[in-house]
């Protein structure tokens, strides 16, 4: 029988020190899986505090696996624990650490340490496609290398304490300046003048979120509507509002005095009117959505957390930043960096932060007359090598809309994922992220086609057969990038074309087709199409992250092969008669992207004779629209490119259908004389440019 008095005293004295410098710290107990569950169990009945048990282990108390990490989220306790033997998934680790409160542990349940990177990790196939598992984890043995050398509390079954990290017995102090400024910032933009937004980022436990309901009970005069795309977010939000009047709060209540909660979609959809919009974790609602509220309401603060937990990255930060700042001069920004929730250099945070990469950050440096380099880095290299990694991870984080703490195990642990990088000495400008799909049985590849099975991480292999009606595609292998990064202050520089053709180079061999999904947008695909690449689909639906319709753009890496130029065909001859009707509303400067690279086709000379009479009539647009739609596609490269408006008037009018009252509103346009004009003039710039009989 287990002698719990050592550990029970040596627990009863730390958690004294922690809540005195109001702190909060790991607690890692390694050993067999039931040594490890019973002594949980006894350690949560002497802590005799609220835990949130984070487990599929039904025999420790209160224990649950919540599928979504935004479940974890939003909620606070005593102390928490991560049961590793459940499997180590980094977004749920990330947001249950968040959930432990000044003077509580996160405790963790694992295998022994030397252990660790051979352990039969339950959670490993989720980082790994269908038919490429390998055993082995680079996450792991990065986790035991830090884990072993790190200043933290570690009971092992074998040894009892391992080593008692230093705990700071001084008492802490909480700084609220910073968080009272952001309220007075919230404070102006309700009360100042229209169309200032203002932009809150902060790391977790900074106070943002507890800063707007504050804010909202100093604006008691004031309609505010608060919005999130997880209502369980806003809970500190309505707890600081109803404290500071003194209410009575429950955790489902979305309406508290002035402060009502709605939904994103329901926001742009009812528009309904109120003084101050609050819209708390900004960063995993679609930059386009953003805009259009951006445009909508004259008095709005956006508040993100910065750590990709949330389902973001600071590539929110950037590309919403570098919008704001562009449209609305007189925009304000704030950083909150002072801890509210528990003291300056908590060792729980500063644990998580270094387990998980999380201080990750790309800096830019002047390029020089040093050659750059291309090359291919292994896992084992990002393991091993902490700036290595370090650079990679912040190179990504910084040039991606979405990302979360799991990239980080995705980028270890992915066995058929292929990392190129261009370096210029030992920095990295740019990173390609490469998955390799497909190389299935006959069995497997029919049964794919036929709709029956969709296994995990061959996107684009299945796409290509489930296009072309060829199962034998899947049999082949193919690249897809999941990510190309370059270093922003070195974009146009042709960096991203050298990596791909690099990545090409050294694919060749391995496969046949090498391709891109993205969020569809016209400067990304002139990208893709300037290196080659072929569009060959655009989603039906909107992608619920960027806001975009997703493009897949695919080349053939082998002179034999026909299947792209088939593809494209395919593409080509259905898009026209989608731009009628789903695609209706499809942005106009990406229609003409598309319809650029599209084939001529052969018209009849009567067509031509009968437009040419036309444009010299004073004909009416009813008359001259199903003419100038069948002479346009064929000769679909001829859009007016030197006016906006001009294009603008042809795509929405003559290739998307829409009416001229719509196009009117649209433009701002008096009238439907100035209307007839515009369009007249745009008709007579596209004649001109198909008069030529060469392709420009």
């Amino acid at each position: 029988m287990q002698d719990y008095k050592p550990f029970n005293r040596v627990i009863e004295h730390l958690q004294q020190q922690l809540t005195n410098a109001k702190h909060r710290q790991l607690l890692l107990l390694t050993g067999d899986k039931n040594w490890c569950y019973e002594q949980c169990t006894q350690l949560l009945a002497q802590l005799q505090q609220p835990s949130f048990v984070l487990s599929k282990n039904t025999n420790l108390v209160n224990a649950h696996w919540p599928e979504h990490t935004h479940q974890i989220l939003g909620q606070e306790c005593a102390h928490a624990v991560y049961d590793g033997y459940s499997g180590l998934v980094p977004d749920k680790l990330a947001a249950l650490a968040g959930v432990v409160q000044a003077g509580g542990f996160l405790i963790v349940l694992l295998p022994p340490l030397e252990s660790l990177e051979h352990w039969c990790d339950p959670a490993l196939p989720l980082f790994q496609s269908f038919g490429q598992a390998h055993q082995y984890s680079f996450f792991n043995q990065r986790l035991k290398h830090l884990l072993s050398s790190a200043s933290l509390l570690h009971f092992n079954q074998q040894d009892g304490w391992v080593t008692l990290a230093d705990i700071d017995t001084s008492a802490g102090t909480i700084d609220f300046t910073e968080q009272q400024q952001c309220v007075e910032l919230i404070k102006k933009n309700a009360h100042g003048r229209a169309n200032r937004p203002l932009l809150i980022n902060a790391d977790r436990g900074r106070g943002k979120s507890a800063a707007l309901g504050i804010a909202a009970s100093e604006l008691s005069d004031k309609k505010i509507l608060i919005s999130s795309m997880q209502f369980r977010a806003l809970h500190s939000s309505f707890k600081h509002l109803a404290n500071a009047l003194n209410l009575e709060y429950q955790a489902g209540n979305k309406c508290i005095a002035n402060m009502q909660y709605i939904a994103p979609d329901q926001l742009l959809n009812e528009q309904p009117e109120c003084d101050l919009l609050l819209i708390d974790e900004a960063a995993a609602i679609p930059v386009p959505m953003l805009i259009k509220l951006l445009h909508l309401y004259p008095r709005v603060v956006f508040s993100s957390t910065m750590v990709g937990y949330e389902g973001n990255g600071r590539g929110y930060i950037l590309k919403f930043t570098r919008y704001i700042k562009t449209h609305f001069k007189n925009m304000r920004s704030m950083t909150l960096e002072q801890p509210i929730r528990f003291a300056k250099q908590d060792p729980l945070e500063l644990h998580i932060r270094t387990l998980l990469a999380l201080d990750a950050e790309h800096h830019s440096l002047t390029l020089h007359s040093t050659p750059l380099q291309f090359k291919q880095l292994q896992a084992h290299q990002l393991a091993s090598n902490e700036l290595l990694l370090y650079q990679v991870i912040g190179l990504l984080t910084l040039a991606h809309y979405q990302t979360s703490v799991n990239d980080l195990r995705h980028l270890l642990d992915a066995t058929k994922q292929h990392v190129f990088v261009c370096q210029q000495g030992d920095n990295i400008l740019g990173v390609c992220l490469v998955a390799i799909e497909g190389g299935f049985t006959t069995s497997l590849s029919n049964e794919i086609a036929q709709g029956k099975r969709r296994p995990q991480g061959h996107l684009m292999a299945q796409t290509l057969a489930q296009l072309s009606f060829n199962a034998d595609v899947l049999k082949q292998h193919c690249a897809r990038v999941v990510r190309i990064a370059i270093d922003p202050q070195h974009h146009n520089k042709k960096i991203g074309t050298q990596l791909l053709k690099y990545c090409e180079q050294q694919l060749q061999s391995e496969c046949h087709w090498f391709g891109a999904s993205f969020g569809g947008n016209a400067q990304l695909l002139s990208f893709w199409q300037s290196n080659g690449f072929d569009l060959v689909k655009l989603g039906f639906q909107k992608d619920k992250a960027t806001g975009e319709h997703s493009a897949l753009v695919v080349k053939s890496l082998t002179k034999s092969d026909h299947l792209v130029e088939q593809l494209v065909a395919q593409f080509e001859a259905d898009f026209p008669l989608q731009l009628l009707d789903h695609y209706s509303q499809l942005d106009y400067q990406l229609v003409a992207k598309i319809v650029s690279h599209f084939n001529t086709h052969t018209d009849s000379i009567t067509e031509q004779s009968r437009l040419k009479s036309m444009l010299t009539s004073d004909y009416q647009i009813f008359n001259i629209k199903p003419l100038l739609w069948r002479r346009f596609w064929a000769l679909p490269y001829s859009l007016p490119t030197d006016d906006d408006n001009f294009q603008y008037v042809f795509i929405r009018l003559v290739l998307q259908n829409w009416t001229p009252k719509n196009i009117q509103s649209q433009l701002g346009l008096n009238g439907t004389k100035s209307f007839n004009t515009l369009f007249k003039k745009a008709v007579n710039n596209w004649y001109e440019r198909i008069s030529h009989n060469s392709k420009p």
